[in-house]
């Protein structure tokens, strides 16, 4: 599996509180931007589960996802494919998304870091990943 070149065309948005498209985006943002444009798949906005990124009761992603259950399905580690959304916790808690692109890449956007593809097997992010969700009409 490689990186889609289609990805490219995400790389630089810049990143803005809850930001929803191309001229700015937060991470929940970018996720439901890419669905819609790649996937035709309409997803919650979700701007008003959280007053900030970078705030204590941002975005609970693992209570999002038990909120719309339905729709998602958990995938396990190692099996996550393109596509697939990336959960990371930070301070403790699973706050950030990001899109599995490739095996170990994920591209992703969050306050001072424009779009781009990182590897979440990397040691910055590898013990922040708490888990995988594919769509379930994916």
């Amino acid at each position: 599996m490689s990186t889609p070149t289609w990805a490219a065309d995400y790389i630089g948005l810049p990143f803005k509180e809850h930001g929803r498209d191309r001229s700015g985006l937060d991470c929940w943002g970018l996720v439901r931007l890419v669905y819609d444009e790649r996937y035709g798949i309409k997803l919650p906005s979700l701007v008003e589960r959280y007053d900030s990124t970078l705030a204590r009761n941002a975005l609970q992603l693992g209570a999002v996802v038990a909120d719309v259950a339905q729709d998602w399905v958990s995938v396990q580690a190692g099996r996550e494919r393109e596509g697939d959304v990336i959960v990371l916790r930070y301070n403790r808690h699973p706050m950030h998304v990001g899109l599995v692109m490739d095996k170990g890449m994920m591209l992703h956007v969050e306050h001072g870091i424009d779009t781009t593809f990182c590897c979440y097997d990397s040691l910055r992010y590898r013990r922040s990943v708490t888990g995988f969700y594919r769509h379930a009409s994916r």
